[in-house]
């Protein structure tokens, strides 16, 4: 039966009317949950921008709270493997060594945050310059993999490599 049928019905017209107000409802209740969906997806790239930025000023720092932010059963791979024990005591060495922060600065740079639900794969170049002579630098490629628990985003694995040489 078409809504054209439906009109010459008794009571017809009614029915035609709340079926098209379902209609615009269920158009509606899409597109505000597209919307939320837009939110909470900024929200999450904006967090882990947030985190990425704190964890490069703890780094340079040598703060040893820069590891609240990773998993307990985060994996480092690099030039060796690392846990997330070995990096607090490298952390508190550095410190140490160094008798407070890092004589360098530390700057992430081209930053790609892709999002797949309660997972999230961070991309960046990391930048080392030297603090006593800034034209030394040292690039490296870095991809971190975060996973969102109750506890909020925490990495779970970061892989570091020497950065493509750059072109002049």
């Amino acid at each position: 039966m078409s809504g054209l049928e439906l009109q010459y019905l008794p009571g017809g017209e009614n029915v035609r009317n709340v079926a098209f107000l379902f209609a615009v409802a269920g158009l509606l209740t899409i597109g505000v949950s597209a919307q939320l969906q837009n939110s909470s997806k900024a929200q999450d790239e904006n967090e882990l921008r947030r985190i990425e930025s704190e964890t490069a000023k703890f780094e340079q720092q040598n703060a040893s709270s820069t590891t609240d932010l990773i998993a307990d059963d985060w994996v480092g791979l690099g030039a060796k493997v690392l846990t997330k024990s070995e990096l607090q005591a490298n952390v508190k060495q550095n410190f140490a060594a160094h008798n407070g922060p890092n004589p360098y600065t530390i700057e992430k740079k081209n930053m790609r945050v892709d999002l797949f639900g309660d997972t999230a794969v961070v991309t960046y170049v990391k930048e080392y310059r030297q603090a006593v002579d800034t034209t030394k630098v040292y690039d490296e490629d870095n991809t971190d993999v975060f996973t969102r628990s109750s506890k909020g985003w925490r990495v779970r694995l970061t892989k570091v490599s020497p950065a493509p040489a750059k072109s002049n």
